[in-house]
C-alpha cells in the first residue's frame, strides 16, 4: 500500500514539530525516517499511525483518506523501542493478542489463530519460543515477538519507532539484517524511524532525512551519500564525517585559510563552503599537513590533521605506516568534493 503525506504539519502550542511535509512512501518498500533528536521523525510516524492528530495536511493510504481516522481503523502494525510485551502471557498469547481484540464478527477461530501465530513466528524465527514468557527471552527475541505481534493481523503498513535502540551494538547489527529479511519476505510497506545513519543506510530502500520538522532530502542511501542536496545532509551522512572548509575560488584555484591552494578548474570565482569526504583524500604532493592522530582500522587508517585552521580526517589504505607528528601531503579526488552556498547551505 502506498502512503502519501500532503502538507502534513504538527504544531504544539507555538512549536512546529513537523512543517508541511510532502512525501510518498512506496508500496512494499522499507522507508527510513532519519534525523537527529527533535527533528520530527517520530511525530511524523505518530501522525501516520493516528496516535497524534495532524494540525494541517492530509494522510492517504492508497486512495483512502485516513487523516481523521483512529489507529484501530487504519490497519497498521506498530512497534516501539520498548517491546511492551505482556509479562504474564506466553509468546504465543502475546502474538495472538491483536486477533482477540478484533470485533466479535471478525475474530478468527481458534484454529485460524493458531495457524496465523505459527506462520508469523516462523517468519521471525521464534517458532521454538511460543511457550515461553517474555522474562525468559533475550532482548532480540523480545523484539522479534513485538514484530510478530504487529504482523499477525496482516497490516497494510508496518511502523517501527527506533525498534533496535534498546539492544547492544552487536545485537543491533544482527537485528538490522533480520528486520530487512522480515520486510522483504512479508512485502509489507514499512516505515522505520531511526537517528542512526548507518542503520538507515544499511537496510532501507529509501531515506527521508529531516531537520527541524522539514524534509531535507529523499533518496536511496547511495544517492544521498554521493549527492547530498545541502550541507546538513552531507554532514549528517557518513562516518567519519565530511569536513567543511571556508574557501575562496579565484581563476579556478581554491584558496584555503592557511594559503594552501588546489586547482578546481570548473569552479566560478567566489566564496564557498567546500565539503571533502574522508575518502576524497589520497597521498600526493599538493596539500601538506602534520599528522595529529592515526586510527588503524585494519585495511585502512583514519588520519587526523589540520588544514586551513580546520581539523580534517582522511581515510587511506594502511599499506604504508603513518606516524603521529610526521608530515604528509595529499591530493584530492575532485568528484568526492562538494561546494555549498555559504548563505543557504545548498549544494552548488
Amino acid at each position: 500500500m502506498e502512503v502519501t503525506l500532503k502538507n502534513l504539519t504538527k504544531v504544539f502550542d507555538d512549536f512546529t514539530a513537523v512543517d508541511h511535509v510532502n512525501l510518498t512512501i512506496p508500496d512494499g518498500k522499507l522507508t527510513g525516517l532519519l534525523g537527529p533528536s527533535g527533528c520530527g521523525k517520530s511525530t511524523t510516524l505518530y501522525m501516520i499511525s493516528g496516535l497524534l492528530n495532524a494540525s494541517e495536511g492530509q494522510i492517504m493510504f492508497g486512495d483512502r483518506d485516513v487523516t481523521t481516522l483512529p489507529p484501530d481503523k487504519r490497519n497498521i502494525g506498530l512497534v516501539f523501542q520498548n517491546y511492551a510485551l505482556y509479562p504474564h502471557m506466553t509468546v504465543f498469547d502475546n502474538i495472538a493478542f491483536p486477533l482477540g481484540n478484533k470485533p466479535r464478527s471478525e475474530r478468527p477461530k481458534k484454529a485460524q489463530v493458531k495457524e496465523a501465530v505459527e506462520k508469523v513466528a516462523e517468519l521471525v524465527q521464534i517458532q521454538d519460543l511460543l511457550k515461553r514468557k517474555p522474562k525468559e527471552l533475550s532482548g532480540g527475541q523480545q523484539q522479534r515477538v513485538a514484530i510478530a505481534r504487529a504482523l499477525v493481523k496482516k497490516p497494510d503498513l508496518l511502523l517501527l519507532d527506533e525498534p533496535l535502540s534498546n539492544l547492544d551494538a552487536r545485537l543491533r547489527m544482527e537485528m538490522r539484517q533480520e528486520v530487512r529479511r522480515i520486510q522483504l519476505e512479508s512485502k509489507v510497506t514499512t516505515v522505520f524511524v531511526t537517528h542512526d545513519q548507518e542503520e538507515a543506510m544499511s537496510i532501507t530502500d529509501s531515506i527521508v532525512l529531516m531537520r527541524n520538522g522539514v524534509v531535507q532530502q529523499v533518496a536511496g542511501a547511495h544517492e544521498m551519500y554521493m549527492s547530498p542536496s545541502n550541507e546538513f545532509v552531507a554532514s549528517f551522512m557518513g562516518n567519519p564525517p565530511i569536513t567543511i572548509f571556508d574557501v575562496e575560488v579565484k581563476d579556478g584555484v581554491v584558496y584555503f585559510a592557511d594559503g594552501q591552494t588546489y586547482e578546481f578548474p570548473d569552479r566560478a570565482d567566489g566564496k564557498y563552503r567546500l565539503g571533502i569526504r574522508p575518502e576524497a583524500w589520497k597521498k600526493g604532493t599538493k596539500l601538506g599537513s602534520r599528522i595529529e592522530h592515526v586510527d588503524l582500522r585494519g585495511q585502512d587508517q583514519v588520519i587526523t590533521f589540520t588544514l586551513g585552521n580546520t581539523t580534517a580526517k582522511a581515510v587511506i589504505d594502511a599499506e604504508s605506516e603513518a606516524m603521529i607528528g610526521e608530515e604528509m601531503s595529499f591530493d584530492l579526488r575532485r568528484g568526492r568534493c562538494c561546494f555549498f552556498d555559504p548563505e543557504t547551505g545548498v549544494r552548488l
